[in-house]
């Protein structure tokens, strides 16, 4: 048995339900209640615990002049159908922590959208008509959707074995250890709602024989990936067991958390022998190797740093790894290649296998594997032996934020280190829903698109619904790729319905992933961006509704493509990728001084994903995938306050560094723009709209990097008359219509210096805090980096004159929409070359002629020396 110990533990994983690849019962999520004045008091978890079967913990019933019943929505029906339940009606007051409810004859986990709670004040339905009693969608006091994707992994049967700690003579009877046992089959439990407190340093699920557990028995596998590991403090986890191949055979009586350190029980159930048949075992092949060192990444942004191994041909491990999480589109980027800029490379999935962008790290450990089979086509065949580099990457802007280097020829061992091949678990044949008169999908939990094809074949229907405020939009088309997400080339429809209940649907044009902004300053009527489609226009039959908080749009649209520049044919009967997304309805000011309505950055959208991406055809034959429910209505992130930094006259000094853009309360919530995930911050505050009076000469001492091979901290500080910025990565048409007032020497920027960030400690929390100072204080540290001009700021002066306009931005020379607007107030007489503005307290300014492109003030070797002294006050200061 000894050996069998030693094998088990080299695969010992904690790995959720929600992430195994197994049938197993299906956590579906919280009964929530429909209305605000009974949030509190109904409520449950709710599981499909089988395929005939439901599971609902922790319940309780508390409303007030109710009666209540457990019942389900059926697909494609109207009302809910009362299930049975042995205790009878719900009173006011009920509480218990297990129910296991069956469904009807007939009726499998299949057919049901929602699993709710029904209210009644009159008679009780049960005696009059008994099981299967209708109750209208307003009878409902709370509900959960089942999502249709999930049924197919819920097992056949399951048998409930008992519940930890079990026997009061163990040591986790203290409430320190939780959980609900069933057998699934032959060789797997299922452990619902796991706790443990993590109390005992060397903890293992058990198996074995006896009437109480005992050193003599073994390790349980607990269902996931190639990482040694003791059990850990867990949460409210459902876990999926497996018995080791070595124990086939062997009598399996109890089911224990056993410490081996100090041979003690921590919980455990028991269960009669003979209840798990043996079976065969399987051979293991696989031999461990031993992990090699790859160095750390090279920190290059947004504190991204970790310590890089190699486990096996296919395994990662990255210690101690950081990543502060506020930039757009960040992934683990694996490269074949001279450089991390190889045209050739993969995106790699998270430690939880997943392919959207990266989160926040603060020095965790984790795994990351290259996945294989047919959903990952693109790493057939693919081994960390194939890769140069392995980077963290932001993919909208191309930018490394930190790489390590992967040597040729590593000695690798097989990937999936020491896990034994296990028997499968037994299925069977669930009844098929019901079949429904028209197409739906769900594009998300909170939007569903349905469909029908007009009978000449020429037109398709399109409804959108979504649990969505008015004034938000719900957009949907087909991807601008034929492999993949896209918005470049998309044909897109974006609907909503307005504070005035008027419902909208029109054709975007996208040209830039960008807010939609007239070219030029507006001075034509070219766009760029996500605009409304200036050409045409193929939506017609518009109508919508809303009801709660679900608003839902209908239009109709031509199968085929109007505008072969601009349009995407639908193709009955072959699939296409589709695009989706949610967010506020803004409005953009016309040359022609008029409003119209554009679409604001999404705040919910299509995954990039590749295990993600919503394939659909739209010839199918029709199925009702839909169960959108919308208990409470979306609310709106309100934004930070706007900032403004109004300068005395005796104070004409401004410090540039840079800082994260704090998501949607601060760089989007001011601007409505969206952002790259950092931005300016003007005297230690976050994008600051700047007052400069005419004739008064600024000093701008500028800290955003001066090394431009590292594109992630070079951001060259400019004055101009462009609201995006980014004049350096324009094209010469571009650069020429656009009016640089400071911070450029011919075509050479001279806004730059040492790099200063105001950094996020941990993990970015902007969504918590209600003001930016409260932000900046809690979580944010300013951090310097020696440059190569040896740690020193940059500094030019500027004094606008009487042709410098009312309104100029800040930016960045190297990316767009990093700063914001600036007001330029007062007149310079031209007579006594003095401002005879009052608020200038009545003093003279010299006239100084603004510095409007590439003529600077020169800067003396012995100013910069001072202004270093004065940048080290000033950062103390600001800190």
């Amino acid at each position: 048995m000894a050996s069998l110990q030693l094998a088990v533990l080299a695969v010992l994983t904690v790995f959720s339900v929600q992430n195994c690849d197994c049938f197993k019962p299906f956590r579906v999520g919280d009964l929530v209640a429909r209305s605000e004045s009974q949030a509190g008091l109904v409520g449950g978890l709710v599981y499909l615990l089988n395929h005939r079967a439901l599971y609902i913990r922790d319940f309780h019933f508390d409303v007030p002049g109710s009666v209540g019943y457990f019942c389900i929505k059926i697909t494609g029906e109207q009302n809910y159908t009362l299930l049975e339940f042995e205790d009878g009606p719900i009173d006011t007051g009920f509480s218990v922590d297990d129910i296991e409810l069956s469904l009807p004859n007939g009726l499998t986990v299949a057919n049901v959208a929602l699993v709710g709670v029904c209210g009644s004040v009159g008679p009780d339905p049960q005696q009059q008509q008994g099981q299967g009693s209708q109750f209208p969608s307003s009878d409902v006091l709370a509900s959960v959707s089942v999502v249709p994707e999930t049924v197919t992994d819920v097992p056949c049967n399951t048998t409930f074995l008992g519940e930890f700690p079990g026997n009061s003579s163990d040591v986790g009877s203290n409430g320190q250890i939780e959980g609900r046992v069933y057998l699934l089959d032959r060789v797997t439990f299922a452990v619902l709602g796991f706790s443990y407190s993590g109390m005992e340093p060397d903890a293992f699920f058990w198996c074995g024989s006896g009437d109480v557990p005992s050193a003599s028995g073994f390790p349980c596998i607990i269902y996931g990936t190639s990482v040694v590991t003791s059990l850990s403090a867990i949460d409210d986890q459902d876990l999926v067991l497996k018995l080791p191949s070595d124990a086939i055979g062997t009598p399996i009586e109890y089911l224990a958390v056993w410490c081996r350190t100090n041979n003690i029980s921590l919980g455990h159930v028991s269960f009669d022998d003979g209840l798990i048949p043996t079976v065969a075992p399987p051979a293991i092949t696989n031999e461990p190797t031993d992990p090699i060192l790859l160095g750390s990444f090279t920190t290059r942004g947004h504190s991204v740093r970790g310590d890089v191994y190699v486990l096996d041909e296919r395994t990662f491990r990255i210690d101690n790894f950081n990543y502060d999480g506020t930039a757009p589109g960040a992934h683990l980027w694996a490269v074949k290649g001279s450089s991390v800029r190889s045209d050739t490379y993969w995106i790699l999935p998270d430690e939880t296998g997943s392919l959207d962008a990266l989160s926040g790290y603060s020095n965790q450990d984790i795994v990351i594997t290259i996945p294989q089979g047919p959903d990952y086509p693109q790493f057939e065949g693919i081994t960390i032996n194939d890769f140069d580099w392995l980077s963290v990457w932001c993919r909208p802007f191309s930018v490394n934020f930190g790489e390590v280097e992967i040597p040729d020829d590593l000695e690798l061992g097989d990937g999936n280190v020491m896990v034994p091949t296990l028997p499968p678990i037994e299925t069977c044949d669930m009844l098929q829903p019901i079949v429904p008169e028209e197409n739906c999908k769900m594009l998300s939990n909170d939007v569903s698109v349905r469909w029908t094809i007009d009978e000449g074949k020429d037109d398709i229907t399109i409804t959108l619904c979504g649990c969505v405020l008015p004034d938000n939009y719900i957009a949907f088309g087909l991807s601008g790729s034929d492999t993949g997400i896209l918005m470049f080339g998309s044909d897109v429809v974006w609907t909503w319905m307005d504070n005035g209940g008027a419902v909208h649907a029109q054709d975007l044009y996208i040209t830039d992933y960008a807010q939609c902004l007239f070219v030029d300053g507006g001075n034509s009527n070219e766009t760029r961006g996500v605009c409304p489609d200036p050409i045409s226009n193929s939506v017609r039959g518009v109508s919508g509704s809303r009801e709660g908080c679900t608003t839902c749009v209908t239009y109709t649209r031509p199968l085929a493509a109007e505008s072969i520049t601009e349009d995407k044919p639908i193709t009955p009967g072959s699939e296409q990728y589709v695009i989706w997304a949610m967010g506020p309805v803004g409005s953009l000011r016309t040359p022609q001084e008029t409003e119209i309505p554009i679409p604001f950055k999404h705040y919910s959208r299509a995954s990039n994903s590749e295990a993600d991406m919503l394939l659909l055809d739209f010839g199918r034959a029709p199925v009702d995938e839909c169960s959108l429910s919308c208990p409470d209505c979306v609310e709106q992130v309100v934004p930070w306050p706007r900032p403004t930094l109004p300068l005395p006259p005796e104070d004409t000094t401004i410090l540039a560094q840079i800082g994260p853009s704090g998501g949607q309360r601060g760089y989007f919530g001011i601007t409505g723009i969206s952002g790259w995930g950092i931005a300016w911050y003007l005297n230690g505050s976050l994008i600051p709209e700047v007052r400069f009076r005419r004739g008064v000469t600024y000093t701008f001492i500028t800290e955003g990097g001066d090394n431009p091979s590292n594109p992630a901290r070079y951001h060259p500080f400019y004055l101009t008359d462009n609201e995006r910025g980014g004049y350096l990565v324009k094209s010469r048409a571009d650069q020429e219509k656009e009016t640089i007032y400071a911070g450029f020497d011919g075509d050479t920027p001279i806004g730059v210096g040492r790099y200063c960030e105001y950094r996020v400690k941990d993990i970015d929390r902007s969504l918590e805090f209600d003001t930016f100072e409260e932000y900046k204080e809690e979580t944010l540290e300013l951090v310097c980096d020696p440059s190569t001009t040896e740690g020193s700021p940059g500094m030019f002066q500027w004094t606008p004159d009487n042709d410098t306009p009312d309104t100029i931005y800040y930016q960045c020379a190297t990316h767009q929409f990093l700063g914001y607007k600036a007001t330029v107030e007062g007149e310079i007489n031209v007579t006594t070359g003095t401002d005879p503005d009052p608020t200038t307290d009545g003093s003279d300014v010299p006239t100084t002629p603004s510095s409007a492109y590439g003529h600077p003030r020169v800067v003396l070797p012995w100013a910069i020396t001072l202004l270093t002294v004065f940048s080290a006050v000033a950062t103390a200061f600001l800190i």
